[in-house]
């Protein structure tokens, strides 16, 4: 789980003696040499991303006059570490401490000490392990940055930092860790040549501290996040049935008892009650964990990091000898569903954890508010979260999934799931379930209609002008921006009706048209689509010698039942309440707030036996087509 920084020199260098210890050699010009290793790739979307360590490589000097220098490090952004006024979490480190090192002579020996500056006993910590193949600088050699005065929001300084030069054929190995960056101001590009996160390096009072190469790339900033909406099996975009219809119920038993049971009550795999919510790394290291606590056996584990190990986790270096909070992230990565635009009575279900995982990876539901946080959490003690018990089953192609519901507030809904095993080698994918429920009564104009969008991102996602500060009081980490995320439909509520066509009829120079309307949504396919509705008849038209309609349109008085036919005469109506539009030529559009009605008309010059002329015709279905009836309002036809 872990891998070393591609530094030079690596951490088996010898370190790092005072002038007791280097007598012999002889003084020469103190160099000093910044690199970066190889900077990591941080998410566009995030704001507070953990940026590569900047390392001071130092030869030369006079081991017997000490330097106390200022270092601060600047960056093209704003520093986003956690601030505890009025220091940061992001350390400066001398002497590699805690890491594996061999003495002057190239025997074994021992770790560097963790010696605080906030530690009144570092000169004991140090005379601990003193020996006479080295002795190390009696300084302290852990320090935490602080908030300047000037360039407060994109620098950090360390002040009063004591530098013991190393003298000839030695190096001192300055560190400096755990920055965290707003990468979501520097944004991604569209180009193939990623943007970069910049530090420069600066010590003073001027010449105190000679460092070459002051600027660094400390990141390449990619988008971190790929979001749609899948089949439920993950097998392809989301297709079939998502749209449903004020007067079909779906779902109707989970509606009704949403805490037992399990959905889709239709067991046919193209219901498509229930999708697929795929979340995808753009890159191999933009899903973390928030430490990793289990490594292989020999190895390190991130609880007690040393300088120049890599986990791929949220947390930065994490030691307790160091320092108590520094480096620790409050969560590891999550991903957040947000509903939107959720009819009124409708219910939404989530799967507790990723039905659908790359190998390694995982993630479950964790309980947060709309952002996708919860309290802060910087100490290195945390649990690792667990899925909830779900109190239903959602089922896609004979596999159930255990789900929960997702709350909704005047339409908006919000489902987080955090990160809890994760593959630096891969890129992970992680799909989760979403499905919904409702119960028909149209008559109450219930459920609502329209367009329930989904929209997936990173989290917690914050908005606030100051969420990419540190001064932002003590928000989680990590977090993010929404980024370019955009809305994917999730299902469609459309209210029940058809459009027909009457495109001639006339009452005119003796003739008379009847006209009939079936309510055939009593059908044998399925009890499901029996609905009822009332209709409103459009005239478009002239009276003789051209003169307008007095009548433009009317509504029946009661719903047509499914099963039913109405019936109306044109010079005198009918039933329902219809009066008819006497004298007129032209067409009619009907609307019926029911689904597949169809329609007849027939024109005549005189009652049955006695007419010269007669014509009927079938009124033309405006709807959509569709194979599948109960699938789409109407089943169109040719005009």
């Amino acid at each position: 789980m872990v891998a070393f920084r591609k530094l030079s020199p690596v951490l088996a260098i010898a370190a790092f003696s005072v002038a007791s210890a280097f007598a012999q050699s002889t003084s020469t010009a103190l160099v000093c040499q910044a690199n970066s290793g190889v900077p990591p790739v941080v998410r566009a979307e995030g704001l507070t991303e953990l940026l590569g360590d900047l390392v001071i490589n130092c030869t030369g000097g006079n081991p017997g006059s000490p330097i106390v220098t200022n270092i601060q490090v600047f960056l093209n952004t704003n520093v986003t570490s956690r601030f505890t006024d009025p220091t940061y979490d992001a350390l400066l480190l001398i002497d590699e401490p805690g890491a594996p090192r061999t003495n002057v002579n190239g025997a074994a020996g021992t770790p560097t000490p963790f010696c605080p500056s906030a530690s009144a006993a570092s000169t004991t910590c140090y005379a601990a392990i003193n020996t006479s193949a080295e002795t190390f600088q009696t300084t302290q050699n852990v320090f935490r940055g602080q908030r300047p005065a000037v360039s407060s929001d994109n620098s950090i300084v360390w002040t009063g930092v004591t530098i013991v030069p190393p003298g000839s054929n030695r190096t001192r190995t300055i560190r400096i860790t755990n920055i965290r960056g707003n990468a979501s101001s520097i944004g991604a590009t569209t180009s193939g040549l990623p943007n970069q996160i910049i530090a420069f390096i600066s010590s003073f009072p001027q010449g105190t501290l000679p460092i070459d190469n002051p600027q660094q790339t400390v990141g390449y900033v990619q988008q971190g996040l790929l979001f749609d909406v899948r089949n439920c099996n993950n097998s392809g975009g989301a297709s079939g049935d998502r749209n449903g219809f004020q007067c079909q119920s779906r779902n109707a038993d989970r509606f009704n008892t949403p805490t037992s049971g399990s959905l889709p009550s239709n067991s046919a795999t193209t219901d498509q009650t229930v999708v697929g919510l795929r979340f995808r790394e753009a890159f191999q290291t933009a899903f973390k964990t928030r430490i990793i606590s289990t490594v292989p056996q020999g190895q390190i584990p991130q609880t007690a990091s040393v300088p120049g190990l890599v986990f791929n986790a949220e947390s930065g270096f994490v030691n307790p000898l160091a320092d108590a909070t520094a480096g620790v992230a409050d969560t590891g990565t999550r991903l957040r569903a947000v509903f939107n635009n959720v009819p009124s009575n409708v219910r939404i279900f989530v799967s507790t954890s990723s039905v659908f995982s790359s190998p390694n990876s995982q993630a479950v539901l964790v309980t947060t508010d709309p952002n996708g946080a919860t309290a802060t959490n910087p100490s290195i003690v945390g649990t690792t979260p667990v899925a909830p018990p779900g109190s239903i089953t959602i089922n896609c192609a004979g596999t159930g999934s255990p789900a929960v519901e997702v709350p909704i507030t005047a339409g908006t809904g919000t489902a987080v799931w955090e990160v809890v095993s994760a593959d630096q080698s891969n890129l992970d994918t992680l799909v989760f379930q979403a499905a919904y429920a409702y119960v028909a009564n149209a008559s109450a104009g219930q459920p609502g209609l329209g367009q329930s969008t989904v929209t997936g991102t990173f989290a917690p996602v914050y908005t606030a002008s100051n969420a990419g500060t540190a001064t932002f009081g003590t928000p989680s980490i990590p977090r993010f921006v929404a980024g370019t995320a955009s809305a994917q439909n999730f299902f469609l509520l459309s209210a029940c009706s058809t459009n027909l066509l009457f495109p001639f009829v006339t009452n005119q120079a003796g003739f008379d048209t009847g006209i009939a309307i079936a309510n055939t949504s009593q059908d044998p396919f399925s009890s499901s689509n029996a609905n009822n509705g009332t209709c409103k008849l459009n005239y478009y038209g002239t009276l003789p010698n051209s003169a307008p309609l007095t009548t433009t349109s009317e509504t029946t008085d009661r719903d047509v039942a499914a099963g039913a036919t109405l019936t109306m005469v044109l010079s005198s109506g009918g039933g329902y309440g219809l009066k008819g539009n006497p004298n007129m030529q032209g067409y009619i559009i009907a609307q019926c707030n029911f689904r597949f009605a169809h329609g007849f008309a027939f024109i005549t010059d005189g009652p049955i036996g006695q007419a010269r002329v007669a014509e009927g015709y079938l009124a033309v279905v405006l709807d959509g087509a569709n194979t599948v009836r109960g699938q789409a309002n109407g089943e169109s036809q040719a005009h």
